[in-house]
């Protein structure tokens, strides 16, 4: 079971973001999937933040387009069985939109969740539960 972890990187700052501001929302997501890889051990997550500092590198120096990073991002939701999207501030990101969108079009689920609550625990565990019927 492999489950992407779909989060903000920019934020509402989009384009402006500076790059203190993309590493706190990265920060953000990995406190975030820690918490759940600690609860759900079983479950293989990927994130984004994990792997950030080759994509930002790559994208400051236009190796990497915005477009070919989120291009990948959907690559990497097309192997998991569904997608969690981290949403703190109720804010979805256009790159978040752009991965849930083409999740949803590929028939992989969506969960949108603003934090690690036992909400977000119990949504987890229906999905899983529907996931392997």
């Amino acid at each position: 079971m492999r489950v992407y972890i779909s989060h903000s990187i920019r934020g509402k700052h989009g384009i402006n973001a500076t790059k203190e501001q993309m590493e706190r929302n990265n920060e953000l997501a990995k406190s975030f999937s820690r918490l759940i890889k600690n609860y759900f051990i079983h479950i293989d997550f990927y994130v984004p933040g994990d792997h950030d500092e080759f994509v930002l590198i790559a994208y400051d120096k236009k190796y990497l387009t915005e477009a070919q990073i989120l291009s990948v991002d959907c690559e990497i939701v097309d192997r998991c069985n569904f997608v969690i999207a981290l949403v703190p501030d109720g804010y979805m990101s256009r790159g978040m939109r752009i991965e849930a969108d083409y999740a949803a079009a590929h028939g992989i689920p969506v969960l949108i969740v603003d934090g690690f609550t036992k909400e977000t625990v119990d949504t987890i565990n229906g999905q899983l539960a529907r996931s392997i019927r």
